[in-house]
Formats: structure tokens, C-alpha cells, sequence
């Protein structure tokens, strides 16, 4: 695979992870609530159970997508298992903020 679509795979794949603060609300949360609104279209499903499950997909897929895009920038274990924590926590956050927005009826499809 060439420099240029190996750097192309992991940027779109940082900008589906939740490695920074911002992409979730801005790249991820508006990638899931289109799909959940798409989806609901075809299928009767609860709302938010699926923005959940492609917020969680599309993180998913983010994280994928940099691992086999970057597989020698993370070498050192440490380093491995503090990003994964850091990603785990970001999610696990990010997943009660969707909750929340849900129950509370601020998250509901248009």
C-alpha cells in the first residue's frame, strides 16, 4: 500500500476515533444520528439504541481503520494500552452523554 493512501486510511480513521475531544461531536455523533435517522426509515427500531450502536460503529471502524493503516506507530506496549484506555473512556463518556440526550428527548429524529 503506497505512503499516500496509507496516510489517507489513517486520517479518516483518526477522525472516526475518538482520539480527540471534538471529533465525537462534530464527525461521530452526526455520522450516527443520520444513520439511526436513515435506518428508522427502513426498519422500526428505538432511536436511540441506534445511535448508540453506530456511534459505537463508527468509532469502531475509526479505530480499525488507524490500526491497520499505523500498525508500526504503536510499538511500545505502554503506549498501546494507554491510548486504549484513553479511547475506552472517551467512548464509554461520549455513550452516556447520548443517553442522557436521549431520555432527556433532546436526541430524537426528525
Amino acid at each position: 500500500m503506497s505512503t499516500f493512501i496509507k496516510n489517507a486510511v489513517f486520517f479518516i480513521g483518526w477522525l472516526l476515533s475518538p482520539l480527540t475531544f471534538w471529533n465525537d461531536a462534530f464527525v461521530n455523533i452526526p455520522i450516527s444520528y443520520l444513520c439511526a435517522w436513515l435506518t428508522i426509515k427502513l426498519i422500526k427500531a428505538d432511536f436511540l439504541l441506534l445511535v448508540l450502536i453506530f456511534y459505537w460503529l463508527s468509532n469502531g471502524l475509526g479505530i480499525i481503520l488507524m490500526y491497520f493503516s499505523g500498525k508500526s506507530i504503536m510499538r511500545d506496549k505502554d503506549t498501546r494500552s494507554n491510548a486504549l484506555k484513553t479511547l475506552l473512556l472517551t467512548v464509554l463518556i461520549y455513550s452516556i452523554i447520548i443517553v442522557i440526550l436521549g431520555k432527556t428527548g433532546i436526541l430524537k429524529p426528525i
